[in-house]
């Protein structure tokens, strides 16, 4: 599929100066810090995501990915730092026209849940009317889409595979299903951002390869949005992925290409296990070694008397 669209890349500004850098640069994070009470979320984080490319944070649980996701969407407020994000700076700049840019897709559809993105549905609409607010940037439907928005919706859906499912009610499809539509209708507004915030967690192998099949269709469009995400399972990263990030305890430790990054070295100091991994077809899959357990559990001694 081919997503129309009047854009084209940016060659940002300089944030923090008002002048063009000539570096085409989606986001630039420098030295953000975010703290709640005594405990350090983001400490010093600095990043870079270049434009119309898919960067990957990777890390484990709670090492601050979220929070980072947060603060990119101005969800989540900074002790320090600057945050630039589609040349604008986040704190002198109108927020909602800012949003207006990002999408972003995550575990949680039900508008019964919650996640600091607020990228919730109303379960009781089908999946087409789903996707038609997304151009209007609301839970509900409240508007009728044109025609235009109409023909976008129905392409949008089936470069998800969902065309099929466009009149079934939300809330009775497979969560990968649900996914898919949340895809869909996160690039109903055409974002030039787009945040997918472990977007497979609960899915079955097959449900989450359909989806990252999806992913990989919007990264081949002529001019693809700037791709942030965030995961913690190898297997996952696109095989279109520019750039991967790794994040632990809050920190950036290390950043660049997949195959500079990706090493057993690395991935062992960032989720402190013994692990080895290695590329096949493109992908990258993990193996814990088996002595892995070792580094945590040791044997119950028993005494007998």
């Amino acid at each position: 599929m081919s997503m129309p669209t009047s854009r084209s890349p940016d060659t940002q500004a300089d944030p923090t100066s008002g002048r063009d850098s000539g570096e085409p640069y989606a986001v630039e994070c420098r030295g953000v810090t975010v703290q709640r009470g005594a405990r350090r979320i983001l400490d010093d984080v600095s990043v870079k995501l270049q434009a119309g490319r898919c960067h990957v944070l990777l890390g484990p649980n709670g090492c601050g990915k979220t929070t980072l996701a947060g603060v990119i969407t101005g969800a989540v407020p900074t002790m320090a730092g600057m945050v630039g994000v589609l040349g604008h700076v986040i704190g002198q700049c109108d927020i909602r026209a800012l949003r207006r840019s990002i999408a972003v897709v995550n575990s949680v559809v039900s508008s019964e849940g919650h996640h600091p993105s607020n990228a919730a549905v109303d379960g009781s609409l089908s999946a087409r009317r789903v996707v038609w607010t997304g151009f209007f940037g609301t839970v509900g439907l409240y508007d009728r889409p044109d025609a235009e928005q109409c023909e976008l919706a129905d392409r949008l859906l089936e470069s998800m595979g969902m065309l099929e499912r466009a009149g079934q009610v939300f809330q009775t499809l497979s969560s990968g299903e649900q996914r898919r539509v949340a895809m869909a209708r996160a690039l109903a507004c055409r974002p030039r951002l787009l945040i997918l915030d472990e977007p497979t967690t609960g899915l079955d192998p097959s449900a989450r390869e359909q989806l990252l099949a999806a992913l990989a269709t919007v990264l081949n469009w002529p001019d693809p949005p700037t791709v942030l995400m965030i995961t913690h399972h190898v297997e996952e990263i696109p095989r279109a992925a520019a750039q991967v990030i790794l994040m632990k305890d809050g920190r950036i430790i290390d950043a660049g290409e997949p195959s500079r990054c990706m090493t057993p070295e690395q991935l062992t100091r960032l989720f402190d296990c013994r692990m080895y991994v290695r590329r096949v077809s493109g992908r990258w899959w993990l193996e814990v070694l088996p002595e892995a357990g070792l580094d945590w559990i040791r044997p119950l001694e028993t005494g007998r008397g």
